[in-house]
């Protein structure tokens, strides 16, 4: 062989080694992003974490260890009775920039990973609890979650029946019937998942919630309440109501109105009957009670005119008088036809 076809071998020889270290190189490179990727503890929650960001909810419960069996609830201390009925993909807010802070193994080979993200543009966090299951050729670890990745929102709507949360009104009484008919608070427990904060109010024409976030970390519960409260038309309906009552007591030409808050006692022969008008209503100001709503003590002036004897001396004399007075609301709830139930009660 020549010398010039020996050189020309060798530098094929060189190129396809060159080659070949190249190919390998990208197959390792390849390998381990595959591993990182899809065989990893922080690949594998960042998978669920770009699921549940994806509004693919199902698919994130489809993943090992994810799924809220009652038994995986009962092991993380959670309600194993807890609602499924916001476990659903069209109330999410919008989630972005989901991307694994950290991954550390504890002394059991339990990998935790935190995961950040935006929700509607705020900053969210959540922490992971991942396990080697098994293994993909002997080589390739796959992971299942350790402990439920879902948390419980125990939902308080405090004086109304049922919130809204997206576009669906839910009722905390469907779910836990045995609530008394009558109660004022109503609460139940709810699955949902993390990172995902879902914004929770109530409107109706007696009573408005401000809206409030519902967010529990995987495996803890956290309390959120709906604090209804009264509307300006729910005011303007009672204070209507008890102006009318209390027009129908200045109707009576007595001294002391039945049931009524204001009255008069003379010790004078009265002659006639006595005539009352209303001078002052008291000005409602509803707030939340034990069972229902409540006014405290409000104060009104009534007047009457009323023609009197005198007793001592046999004068006749006309009285013109304001009289104040006081009275309060002891309950006043909302019946299921819209109507309003009001209880007075007599003040101090």
């Amino acid at each position: 062989m020549a010398v010039g076809d020996a050189h020309s071998v060798r530098r094929v020889v060189l190129l396809w080694s060159g080659i070949g270290i190249l190919l390998l190189a990208a197959v390792v490179a390849a390998f381990g992003a595959v591993q990182r990727a899809y065989y990893s503890p922080s690949g594998f929650v960042e998978a669920f974490a770009t699921s549940i960001a994806a509004h693919h909810v199902p698919d994130a419960l489809a993943m090992p260890g994810a799924a809220p069996s009652s038994a995986a609830l009962r092991a993380a201390k959670l309600p194993a009775g807890a609602s499924r009925e916001l476990l659903r993909s069209d109330i999410l807010p919008t989630i972005r920039d989901v991307a694994v802070a950290s991954d550390t193994t504890g002394a059991d080979g339990i990998h935790t990973v935190v995961i950040h993200a935006l929700a509607d543009g705020q900053p969210v966090s959540a922490a992971f609890h991942v396990r080697q299951s098994g293994s993909v050729l002997g080589i390739l670890p796959t992971w299942t979650f350790a402990s439920t990745p879902l948390g419980v929102a125990r939902i308080t709507v405090a004086h109304a029946n049922d919130f809204r949360v997206g576009s669906h009104t839910v009722s905390p009484r469907a779910t836990s019937p045995d609530q008394p008919a009558a109660a004022f608070n109503v609460s139940a427990d709810y699955l949902v998942v993390p990172l995902a904060p879902l914004g929770l109010s109530h409107s109706s024409r007696y009573v408005r919630a401000a809206p409030v976030t519902a967010l529990a970390p995987p495996g803890h519960v956290a309390e959120t309440v709906v604090d209804a409260q009264p509307t300006a038309d729910f005011t303007t309906e009672v204070q209507k109501q008890v102006d009318g009552f209390l027009d129908r007591c200045a109707q009576q030409k007595v001294l002391q109105p039945a049931g009524c808050p204001f009255g008069v006692e003379i010790d004078d022969r009265v002659q006639g009957d006595p005539t009352w008008s209303m001078v002052t209503y008291p000005i409602v100001r509803l707030t939340a009670g034990d069972a229902g709503w409540v006014a405290e003590r409000m104060v009104g002036v009534a007047h009457i005119d009323v023609t009197v004897q005198s007793l001592f001396d046999g004068t006749v004399s006309a009285r013109s008088d304001d009289e104040p007075f006081s009275m309060a609301l002891s309950s006043v709830t909302v019946r299921a036809d819209g109507s309003l139930a009001i209880v007075v009660a007599q003040g101090s």
